[in-house]
């Protein structure tokens, strides 16, 4: 059985409100309306998800809308950053992501006594997106952003490490939708902290 974190995916809480703050740092005029939007939809599908996870084909129905709209509102973020940064951040995700799933699955590691100390550090970085709100600083949203990004690597580890040994195939779905809450996380952290490095 798995933990109740490993069960319940994660909403992305900390990257909704850096959405927000980017999206009224450009120019955007609906940036910040649609992030919400698209911000809300996804809580309501991860909801509904989590109470009909072992109803089948709905599980997959739910499964489907939860990552149209995060794809839409990845879509809608990365209208603030410049091209060439959305490619770096692009490939740096892909081949951590294909390098921590490759040293995962041959690992003979427990990498679940990882998740107590995960969530911790997830919570810290939250309370710290949510401040950043109001005391903003180029060099504190490099150092979370890079934070960000090494801590999600962590999370793609451990997701990867309890689907593989600690869930029931019932459970595949929920496991499937923490791992692409991962990949993009990672990607948005990577891209804060190559726009950051790229604002010094």
């Amino acid at each position: 059985m798995a933990d109740s974190g490993s069960r319940y995916p994660r909403s992305s809480i900390e990257d909704d409100f850096n959405y927000g703050r980017g999206a009224c740092q450009h120019s955007h005029p609906n940036g910040p309306a649609l992030i919400l939007v698209f911000a809300l939809g996804s809580l309501g599908f991860i909801f509904a998800l989590t109470l009909n996870r072992h109803k089948h084909p709905l599980n997959l129905f739910l499964l489907f809308g939860f990552t149209l709209l995060e794809a839409l509102t990845v879509a809608v973020v990365v209208t603030f950053y410049d091209v060439y940064i959305i490619l770096q951040a692009f490939i740096l995700t892909s081949a951590v992501f294909l390098g921590l799933t490759a040293y995962t699955l041959q690992s003979q590691r427990d990498f679940s006594k990882f998740g107590a100390g995960l969530f911790a550090v997830l919570w810290i970085l939250c309370l710290s997106g949510f401040l950043k709100l109001f005391f903003y600083n180029e060099t504190v949203e490099l150092v979370l952003a890079a934070m960000g990004a090494l801590l999600f690597c962590g999370f793609i580890i451990y997701d990867t490490h309890t689907l593989m040994h600690k869930l029931s195939p019932e459970e595949y779905v929920l496991a499937a939708i923490n791992l692409y809450l991962d990949i993009i996380n990672l990607f948005l952290h990577l891209l804060r902290f190559l726009e950051a490095v790229n604002k010094k």
